[in-house]
């Protein structure tokens, strides 16, 4: 079985619409402007891809009573469909499933909901609701009655998004998901990318060697995915994978090794080889480190091979679309292939010499005709994720196939840290007191130090981090560490993500000015950096995705569980983790802080301290975590049994 592509959408800095984009950029338009979102004089480059102002003026008047991320999913959601452009919601659709790719989420409702806090001293539910209840509103826009899923994988999350679109299809789910793919420019996000130093003051310069740097955008990306035999279909996933550097929070590994990798788990997942590959679509984020590193891991992969292909570089046009960037560049990649023309990288004037024989088509877009295309997508973090796409007629059923639901899967071990007891074992499963919320009980674990649990010194650890990469540690004593594995994969779900560094980031900038925000703690805000770090203090290079906001808790569980049965990873760590700060939280709401994670695999090892079957997990009911995973956690014991 393979999965087709039956409808796509965008919207961005060069129009709205797929058509209208993709001729702007065969004509060598980028697509930078001036900021005039907010005061732009603090910062050295005073351009960004923001959304022309007539597409703005047109979402926000479609959408008024939304932030401009949600009108911006909306419009790209309904290209993807093919519906009549509207605000009026649709049908409702139990065999439609969705996933939605972030970095940062509806930035511009949560900094209207904290700029209440700060200047008031109090933030209401209504004015929080609309950023929590972000999933909901989407999928209830679209009608969708299946599976509603929020990764979180930094600049790979469109690409990612598709890997778990495809699991969904797979697994029997839904028989169409849509998937789309967004963020909007705030401050707060161009504040913490400027500080560190990832944007350039010059034009982005992909491949050349007087590149200095990204430049970053907004929009929204959709993609129709359906099961194969639905007609209709304008192209075809072949293979997909995901996977973390395991390395450093931000360099990439030697040679880009982390991508390497990730490409070719996408290429075996297809079964194809890299001989069958016809286009590159490259991650090209005119970084020094970035651009160098991906044309090793290139090289690497299709050896001498690689002077004949052309490897698209669009960020040179769109600028870097940050959690969008990844699906919208498939979706380019998908109309090149369906047109024959491949749109230019633009400002490159020469080759560096560390990127060749990298043929980046510069200058002019070019006819070359192709019908498998392979795409990278990298971030901040080390998270990696590779595409496969296809023409119909080069469908390929690749090694896609649904996963046993009766397969047993084995808890090895199991780890915590929780206000009333921080172990491993299987105490946990015996003290369901231990994740009941008692008033205070979040206190006990305001200065918990994950010093005593950690192989390495770590010089700043938002509280989320601090407690997953403690509780990933307790759930993985017996686990091999001998170095970087690609058979070991991570999966975390949180609600709330970081929310200590991600207010304290938001504050600095407000009271303090962008300048003096700190770049320290801007990473640690990230909702995905607690799994991460845990990837990079485990070596856990294999499968790797983040779920962040408010859905059913199962879902990092089927993650983990459908990557052991489809034998891409032999070992999964599976974290859950809250460590919210009560000031960036409607008052009066309370959470269960804390984390707990299982290590799961097909072998027992002979001291299980649990187990489980996807079948007895999906006839549990929904597990909304709404007071956060920690709290909704006991739910998904009623599954696990030792």
């Amino acid at each position: 079985m393979h999965i087709q592509i039956t409808g796509t959408g965008l919207v961005c800095c060069l129009g709205n619409g797929v058509a209208q984009v993709y001729q702007r950029m065969c004509s060598g338009l980028c697509g930078f402007r001036d900021i005039d979102r907010f005061d732009a004089a603090p910062y050295a480059q005073k351009q960004a891809g923001q959304l022309p102002p007539d597409v703005e003026e047109t979402l926000r008047q479609t959408y008024p009573d939304d932030d401009l991320a949600a009108a911006m999913v909306k419009t790209a959601g309904l290209q993807a469909l093919g519906t009549v452009s509207g605000a009026a919601e649709h049908e409702f659709d139990g065999r439609l499933g969705l996933v939605l790719a972030t970095n940062f989420g509806p930035m511009e409702s949560l900094e209207w909901a904290w700029r209440e806090r700060l200047d008031t001293g109090a933030l209401d539910e209504d004015s929080y609701g609309f950023f929590d209840g972000f999933i909901a509103e989407i999928g209830d826009f679209f009608g969708c009655g299946g599976p509603r899923e929020q990764i979180s994988m930094s600049c790979a999350s469109g690409g990612a998004a598709v890997a778990v679109a495809r699991d969904i299809l797979a697994n029997g789910r839904a028989d169409r998901v849509l998937v789309i793919a967004y963020d909007v420019l705030t401050e707060y996000c161009w504040c913490g990318l400027s500080n560190l130093h990832t944007i350039t003051t010059d034009v982005m310069r992909p491949f050349d060697p007087s590149r200095s740097g990204t430049i970053f955008s907004e929009g929204a990306a959709a993609m129709l995915l359906t099961r194969a035999g639905t007609a209709g279909g304008i192209g075809d996933v072949s293979g997909c994978a995901t996977g973390n550097n395991a390395f450093h929070m931000t360099a990439p590994r030697k040679e880009a090794e982390g991508s390497r990798q990730v490409m070719a788990e996408a290429l075996r997942n297809a079964g194809l080889q890299p001989e069958d590959v016809e286009h590159i679509c490259a991650h090209a984020t005119s970084t020094r480190a970035n651009d160098a590193t991906e044309a090793a891991a290139l090289r690497n992969l299709f050896g001498q091979r690689l002077a004949t292909l052309t490897v698209a570089a669009h960020k040179s046009q769109l600028g870097h679309l940050l959690g969008a960037a990844g699906l919208a560049e498939a979706i380019i990649s998908l109309e090149v292939m369906r047109r024959g023309v491949v749109p230019p990288t633009v400002n490159h004037n020469e080759l560096d010499p560390e990127c060749a024989p990298v043929d980046c088509v510069p200058g002019r877009a070019r006819i070359h005709p192709s019908s498998i295309t392979l795409t990278n997508s990298a971030g901040i973090g080390g998270n990696n994720a590779s595409l496969v796409l296809s023409l119909p007629e080069k469908a390929m059923a690749g090694s896609l196939a649904p996963a046993d639901e009766n397969q047993i899967i084995h808890i090895s071990e199991m780890g915590w840290v929780l206000p009333e007891n921080v172990g491993n074992g299987n105490e946990l499963l015996q003290q369901p007191e231990w994740l009941q919320w008692t008033d205070g009980a979040n206190g006990k674990l305001a200065t918990f130090n994950a010093k005593a649990y950690l192989k390495s010194v770590k010089g700043y650890l938002d509280p989320s981090g601090a407690m997953l990469l403690a509780a990933m540690g307790l759930a993985s004593t017996a686990a091999s560490s001998d170095g970087l594995t690609d058979r070991k994969g991570i999966v975390t779900q949180t609600h709330y993500g970081a929310t200590t560094s991600a207010f304290a980031f938001f504050k600095q900038l407000v009271e303090k000015g962008p300048r003096l925000a700190s770049p320290m703690v801007f990473p640690h805000g990230y909702a995905n950096t607690p799994g991460n770090l845990t990837a990079i203090e485990s070596g856990y290079a294999g499968p790797h995705m983040v779920f962040y906001g408010l859905q059913d808790l199962r879902e990092a569980v089927e993650f983990a569980a459908s990557r052991l049965l489809d034998r891409t990873a032999d070992d999964m760590l599976c974290g859950f983790y809250e460590a919210v700060n009560p000031d960036a939280l409607p008052d009066g709401r309370h959470i269960l802080n804390g984390a707990i994670a299982l290590r799961l695999s097909l072998q027992s090892s002979g001291h299980d301290v649990g187990a489980f079957s996807l079948a007895a997990l999906r006839a549990l009911p929904p597990v909304n975590p709404v007071e956060g995973v920690i709290a909704a956690f006991p739910q998904l014991l009623k599954a696990m049994h030792p």
